[in-house]
């Protein structure tokens, strides 16, 4: 949001300034009245923080010419001054201000000003799901969400919701719902199902209304996930002020996700190639393994190296060693299966971790990503890829099995197969590709890489 503080004094401007800071908020600066009232001509902030002596006019005057421009007229509009008497604040609040504060009194001033924010922000943009079945209360509480600039999809029974919830093209920042409703699905039931929904639905804020009021039942609609209660029939601004606190948490928990997603990406994910990176693999490739060995399943490990790659970053330059990455990278995600995980492990090596899968089916899709990057051409260069693979399926089982009965005192714990034994394995495998002239797939003997 955007605060105007008009004030002559650069150093309480700065003041203002870092009170604000931590608020999300942009100051724009004015020095005196004529300054701002420009700025305004052409400009709509979302509030405006004022001192009481402006240097060419007083804060009075300067607020009735705000007051001319209906555009401004409900923009709110803070005093800042040293004149404590109750006749100055009377005055001040009859020309229109929203509220006064004190100069000299720094902690109400920043308490006030945080204040100031939240008041402001009733002009937050909303997309608001409303199951109400009552028409005339649901024309009434739609003007009101409408009035504050929020865009309202009306619907009457809790089917109607959980089918627009179900699309997931349909995004909502809040959930206004009746407890009474047409169809089967009651308000209540429609609070259970989005806390029991998928990850895009059951954080959404709930406003839960009945026409009831007693303090259990509130207590009981709280319990099952509701983020506030209200009672029909409710004042407009007690409504308001509730669903804007339920947006507001949301957005600022939306914003939080969307940092903690960044930091994520920036720790797991390779800038050129898009893919997971060597930190990502490094930490879930051996759960991965784990878990596809503790559940009988097959596991598989490829290893792929693009041949020659020093040659083209040499003779082509690394912006287009960047580009041949990247379409590689692109092909092998177009052609994985949804259980794989690929990784660029470093520079040019890209690792392929797959579970579910076995021996025969590996080495046909090794081979479909050989011979589609042999086609690819980035840029006109040429480019093949040398692949190592190691698997773990029940081909691999059996044969430990025998090899057991013919170890002593060995026992079936004993056979470690793991994600570094894979590794191993593949690394084998992709030298042995390279070694016999690159471009080639290569399937490793996963005994040699095994300890009984």
């Amino acid at each position: 949001m955007n605060v105007l503080i008009v004030d002559p004094s650069s150093s309480y401007r700065e003041v203002v300034k870092q009170i604000l800071l931590g608020e999300d908020v942009e100051a724009i600066e004015c020095v005196n009245g004529t300054e701002a009232l420009a700025y305004l001509e052409k400009n709509k902030p979302d509030a405006i923080s004022i001192a009481h002596e402006l240097g060419d006019m007083e804060s009075f005057a300067f607020l009735k010419k705000i007051k001319e421009n209906s555009n401004l007229d409900n923009i709110p509009s803070f005093l800042l001054t040293s004149n404590t008497t109750q006749e100055f604040k009377r005055k001040a609040y009859d020309a229109g201000f929203t509220e006064v504060f004190i100069k000299s009194d720094f902690a109400t001033l920043k308490r006030a000003l945080r204040s100031l924010v939240l008041y402001a922000t009733t002009n937050i943009s909303a997309r608001v799901l409303y199951i109400e079945d009552a028409q005339s209360t649901a024309d009434y509480t739609t003007y009101i969400m409408k009035s504050a600039g929020w865009e309202v999809v009306h619907v009457k029974s809790g089917e109607e919701a959980a089918e627009l919830l179900d699309d997931k093209n349909n995004r909502f920042d809040l959930v206004v719902t009746d407890l009474v409703l047409e169809g089967r699905i009651s308000g209540i039931g429609l609070i259970n199902l989005i806390r029991q929904g998928n990850e895009d639905i059951r954080n959404i804020p709930i406003l839960a209304v009945s026409g009831w009021n007693d303090l259990l039942r509130q207590f009981y609609v709280l319990k099952h996930g509701a983020g506030d209660f209200i009672a029909k029939p409710f004042h407009e601004t007690d409504f308001l002020a509730r669903a804007i606190n339920l947006i507001l948490n949301k957005k600022k928990l939306d914003k939080v996700k969307a940092t903690q997603k960044a930091l994520y990406e920036k720790a797991n994910i390779d800038a050129v190639t898009g893919l997971n990176n060597r930190h990502f693999m490094e930490e879930f490739g051996s759960k991965i393994v784990k878990d596809s060995i503790e559940n009988n399943e097959g596991v598989a490990l490829a290893l792929l190296d693009i041949d020659h790659f020093k040659k083209i970053n040499d003779g082509s330059g690394h912006s287009s060693g960047d580009e041949v990455l990247r379409q590689v990278a692109s092909l092998i995600k177009s052609l994985r299966h949804p259980g794989d995980v690929v990784a660029r492990f470093g520079g040019d090596e890209i690792i392929l971790l797959m579970s579910g899968c076995e021996h025969t089916d590996v080495e046909e899709r090794m081979e479909e990503i050989r011979t589609g990057i042999e086609k690819l051409s980035p840029l006109g260069i040429q480019v093949t890829a040398s692949i190592g693979v190691a698997c773990h399926d029940k081909r691999v089982v059996s044969r430990l099995v025998s090899l057991l009965d013919n170890v002593e005192q060995v026992s079936h714990q004993d056979v470690k197969v793991d994600f570094d034994v894979l590794f191993s394995a593949a690394d084998h495998a992709l030298y042995s590709a390279k070694r016999d002239g690159r471009n080639k797939v290569c399937i490793s003997d996963l005994f040699e890489h095994v300890d009984v």
